[in-house]
């Protein structure tokens, strides 16, 4: 009697193992079909990709389009509200940096543009306040400035008020500066030569007081002079005084 109960919990516990294999079988046959026809809603919250394979759903998703009542209601629902966050903007100074590390190669170049005008300034500076000359005078320029020595003694105070009262202003200044030359001869303070130029006699009042007046009436008579830069009255007449205080301070 043992034996035949024994037998008979074997045969249905077999034949329940079967019967539940049947229904598995028929309910994954259901739910392919169901996939096929698109009768089986997939989830709304659903991260996968459209085109990937889903094991979940045992099927490839595809792209659903949803109806503007459930567009209305996915955005009525408040697991789908998110928070915006707000966008910190960066201080003045950040976007001024910003602009500059954009336009640094403008900088670059306009900082070297400035320190080759500031190299030129300095030497130009410094050639002019040491008197420095990089050409050899003509020998017409040299003769013009020996013209103390090689034609004698001559009245160029008489000569410069004659040039003023025709308005020959650069002849005028020159006429004054000559005249200058010939008062420091007679204080001594310098000797004439016949191949002296103006910059030898700079050199002779280098340790005296008239050393730098004489630079500046030099430095105006050369420019106007030699340079050919032409002179109005009202200029003249700011000349006019500084030879005549030079003339003033050799008495």
């Amino acid at each position: 009697m043992r034996r035949l109960l024994y037998i008979w919990l074997l045969l249905t516990v077999c034949i329940g193992a079967k019967a539940q294999e049947a229904d598995t079988t028929s309910t994954a046959s259901t739910l392919e079909d169901k996939l096929r026809t698109k009768k089986l809603p997939h989830s709304l919250w659903d991260d996968q990709k459209p085109g990937e394979w889903n094991d979940a759903a045992e099927g490839r998703l595809s792209r659903q389009e949803l109806s503007k009542d459930k567009m209305e209601e996915m955005r009525n629902m408040k697991a789908l509200q998110y928070e915006q966050a707000s966008i910190k903007k960066d201080s003045w100074w950040q976007d001024t940096g910003a602009w500059v590390r954009k336009h640094r190669e403008f900088f670059r170049t306009l900082l070297y543009i400035l320190l080759g005008v500031l190299l030129l300034a300095c030497i130009l500076l410094f050639i002019r306040k040491n008197d420095i000359r990089f050409f050899r005078r003509s020998h017409q320029e040299m003769e013009e400035e020996g013209t103390l020595t090689t034609e004698g003694p001559q009245n160029y105070d008489a000569l410069a008020r004659a040039a003023i009262a025709a308005g020959y202003w650069r002849e005028a200044v020159r006429m004054r500066y000559l005249h200058s030359l010939q008062l420091l001869e007679a204080k001594q303070l310098i000797a004439p030569g016949k191949d002296k130029t103006n910059m030898d006699y700079l050199r002779e009042l280098t340790s005296t007081a008239w050393h730098k007046p004489f630079a500046k009436l030099t430095l105006h008579y050369e420019y106007i002079w030699y340079g050919q830069q032409p002179l109005n009255n009202g200029q003249f007449a700011q000349l006019e005084e500084q030879f005549s205080a030079f003339k003033t301070s050799l008495r």
